[in-house]
């Protein structure tokens, strides 16, 4: 993740001028109870961090170098979203096991810890979720089950206790992902969501773009994009191609992950040295 803020800086000066949201006229139509959100109150986490997997750095080691370019990954986004309040949000990649999951996780773990913001952490990959894995969150209903009529949006959001973070899984399996994903139901919850709390940050693990066609389906109701591509894995033609189908959407920026330590010390000389301190700093304090 050493390249973050390069990438994303790079990405935010050629972005897309075009905003695409919600039609502001839209009719809700549904019960509006059915949008009542938990609030926020002091309590037990129901995190435990020894359940949580070792990548969601901002959790098992928040003090961390590479934790660090998660919160600058953050404040870039505050900055580039604060104007217009950009708050749904969608992570997305080309292809399959390139880190848009764990960044969104911990993109969302880090927002949530902010004083003046509010999280939703919304899975939206309804064939491959994972974040309840990494998070050691078991659940049994979520965001299909709720697109499907089965059950009411408060019932599947979960209050993770950290920070201000609130969990929407993705539920049980669907073959009809797609539909489900470009639903007017889908529609007027992510309308919902985005007008409810001016204070919260909507973020959607999608599926990967050349993969399925859900992630297509939902880029036309968010108000932007954080493209996830993996230095030692994805290609050049595959990135173009992802873009290219995202064409004409606000693109947020570029998260660069996985990069060789020897091609990224060249890079951040100043980041390496930190993590050979904090590192020290670490160890020394184990054996005290």
């Amino acid at each position: 993740m050493s390249r973050i803020e390069k990438s994303l800086q790079k990405a935010l000066e050629v972005r897309e001028s075009v905003k695409n949201t919600i039609d502001e006229k839209m009719v809700i139509t549904e019960d509006r109870q059915d949008f009542t959100l938990p609030k926020f109150e002091i309590g037990e986490s129901i995190i435990k961090i020894d359940t949580v997997d070792k990548h969601i750095i901002c959790l098992t080691d928040p003090f961390s170098p590479a934790a660090e370019q998660y919160k600058k990954l953050h404040v870039r986004i505050f900055r580039s979203t604060v104007k217009d309040f950009i708050n749904t949000i969608m992570i997305t990649s080309p292809g399959v096991g390139e880190g848009k999951t764990i960044t969104a996780t911990n993109l969302a773990v880090s927002m949530a810890n902010e004083i003046d913001h509010t999280v939703l952490l919304v899975d939206a990959d309804l064939k491959h979720p994972s974040i309840h894995k990494y998070l050691g969150i078991e659940s049994k209903y979520g965001l299909s089950d709720y697109l499907m009529g089965k059950v009411k949006l408060q019932d599947i959001l979960i209050k993770t206790g950290v920070g201000k973070l609130v969990f929407l899984p993705a539920g049980t399996s669907a073959e009809n992902t797609t539909e489900l994903m470009s639903s007017q139901r889908m529609k007027r919850l992510v309308y919902e969501l985005k007008h409810r709390y001016k204070d919260r940050y909507i973020i959607f693990d999608s599926p990967p773009l050349l993969v399925t066609a859900d992630s297509l389906s939902m880029c036309s109701y968010m108000d932007g994009i954080v493209f996830v591509i993996q230095a030692s894995k994805t290609t050049q033609k595959a990135a173009l191609h992802a873009v290219s189908l995202i064409k004409g959407h606000n693109i947020l920026g570029v998260v660069f992950n996985n990069v060789p330590k020897d091609f990224a010390k060249n890079l951040y000389p100043y980041y390496y040295e930190s993590e050979k301190y904090y590192k020290r700093a670490k160890n020394n304090k184990e054996t005290e």
